[in-house]
């Protein structure tokens, strides 16, 4: 029975019929619900009073209008500590400024939180939490829309890319699969399909330089998962083949890298001496190289020989420079 109903319901209910101008009044509603009158006033004044709505009432169309824009989002049913948590959410997110939706949450959120209750302010919140900006994060915002647009249609689309490992600006037709934001190396990248290439990559959002939107569809492969082969990168670096890599670190280094997962797969195995062994299963051995050689003589590959001959040139390329 609708009188049964809570009064959460009438308000939305009466929410709805202010906000497309159907001048509700307390008579129509009551009807509606099986409710009395009073009880359909008593739930206009509490919006009106308590969770401050723009409510007045037209005698000409006998029935109740918004005077000007509002959201509907009743404080009362909040928490304090939700409507705070609400609050720092705004604080999170202004570490992700300059990235793709950055300006509509933050809209969508100033014009929540205008309407919370809690006993902190925005700038008393802000003094307690702090984020740092992401160095040199780059707006691509602009490439969003269009990309978005491919991955939902499964339309290829064809890009100008700089290559930095080829130093070249090259032109290509990709088959886009999914856009990818990876917190570690505080950058966008693009999983798909690369036509020059024959084979699926990864691609850096704020190098391309140009792309357009083509008519031609495109098919995911029934064999792959955007998400299994994700798992299998480090750092967004994708290489030929997955393989096992172990690295050991120092007694005084253990405990930092204990303190992270750095790749799904990764394990541990602790040695009574203090020091540890990360084990990873992952293609792309450069930037294992570069995550390895982060930590110096603290960290020491074991395997694959491959990544151990690697860090070794380039440590020997090291000598010569500081030599």
């Amino acid at each position: 029975m609708k009188q049964s109903r809570p009064p959460l319901v009438r308000m939305y209910f009466l929410d709805e019929q202010l906000r497309n101008n159907k001048y509700p009044n307390c008579t129509s509603v009551a009807s509606y619900f099986e409710v009395h009158r009073k009880t359909i006033q008593r739930d206009v004044e509490y919006l009106r009073d308590m969770l401050r709505a723009p409510i007045e009432y037209d005698k000409k169309k006998k029935g109740y209008f918004y005077r000007e824009n509002w959201l509907f989002l009743p404080s009362a049913f909040l928490e304090q500590d939700e409507a705070e948590a609400l609050k720092a959410t705004k604080k999170v997110l202004s570490q992700y400024r300059g990235t793709p939706y950055y300006n509509e949450v933050s809209r969508a959120l100033d014009k929540v939180m205008q309407y919370l209750p809690g006993t902190l302010g925005e700038s008393e919140l802000f003094s307690i939490y702090s984020f740092e900006q992401p160095a040199g994060t780059h707006d691509v915002s602009h490439h969003f829309i269009t990309l978005e647009d491919a991955i939902r249609q499964r339309l290829k689309v064809h890009v100008a890319y700089d290559a930095h490992s080829s130093g070249a600006v090259t032109e290509r037709t990709i088959h886009p699969f999914r856009l990818h934001y990876s917190h570690g190396a505080q950058t966008w990248y693009l999983v798909a399909h690369c036509e020059l290439r024959k084979d699926i990559r990864t691609f850096v959002v704020s190098r391309i330089k140009k792309l357009q939107l083509q008519k031609t569809h495109f098919n995911i492969p029934a064999d792959f998962s955007v998400d299994e082969f994700l798992s299998k990168t480090f750092d967004q670096v994708v290489g030929e083949t997955e393989q096992t890599v172990s690295v050991r670190f120092s007694a005084y280094q253990a405990p930092w890298i204990k303190e992270r997962q750095w790749h799904p797969s990764q394990q541990i195995t602790e040695h009574d001496d203090g020091c540890i062994a990360v084990h990873f299963r992952v293609s792309g051995l450069d930037a294992i190289k570069r995550w390895v050689m982060r930590y110096g003589k603290e960290a020491e590959v074991l395997e694959p020989q491959e990544l151990r001959d690697m860090v070794r040139s380039e440590v020997q390329e090291m000598g010569v420079v500081y030599g």
